[in-house]
């Protein structure tokens, strides 16, 4: 027998790309623990129709992808670090640079030039869009990653390369 799903209304998660009718919340199956985060799930709501979505690749078909923008906001939605932790099946994260003294998922400024990091870049090729940006992994390996998102929401990672195998980023995690 499969859990209920639960929802928490009061906690949408917004986006600005095409869902299809669906509305994307925090929520999950079964009983909250805690901490919270390690719980939570992205679920989108259509009607009475209520489905998990823990990965990337279960957003293919929901969503319409329509410029560069939207492309970055899609992946940015399991990569960051105020929502990566609503897919279990998230490797990722996109760091970013701490205004003060760095956090979970941050670098500092001068980190950022001694490793010469990019800006991201997005842009449409074919069918689709490909995105340039770093990203760390669990273990805080800091990477260079080439992304390709569809228009349907058809996501691959293309390629990585790694930056620096023993980053000072640490991967937030909830257990």
């Amino acid at each position: 027998m499969t859990e209920k799903i639960w929802v928490l209304e009061d906690e949408p998660i917004r986006v600005s790309f095409n869902t299809k009718g669906y509305a994307f919340y925090k929520g999950g199956r079964g009983i909250l623990g805690s901490p919270m985060e390690a719980h939570l799930r992205l679920i989108a709501v259509r009607g009475r129709d209520q489905v998990e979505i823990p990965g990337a690749s279960h957003l293919k078909g929901r969503v319409a992808i329509e410029s560069t923008e939207e492309a970055l906001e899609f992946v940015r939605l399991f990569t960051s670090k105020g929502t990566h932790y609503l897919f279990p099946d998230g490797q990722y994260i996109e760091p970013a640079l701490a205004e003060n003294a760095p956090g979970l998922g941050e670098f500092t400024k001068e980190y950022a030039q001694r490793m010469k990091l990019e800006p991201v870049r997005s842009r449409r090729k074919g069918d689709g869009f490909e995105i340039e940006r770093s990203l760390v992994d669990r273990a805080g390996t800091l990477l260079r990653a080439t992304e390709r998102v569809g228009k349907d929401g058809d996501y691959s990672l293309m390629k990585a390369v790694i930056i620096d195998e023993s980053s000072p980023v640490s991967f937030p995690f909830y257990e």
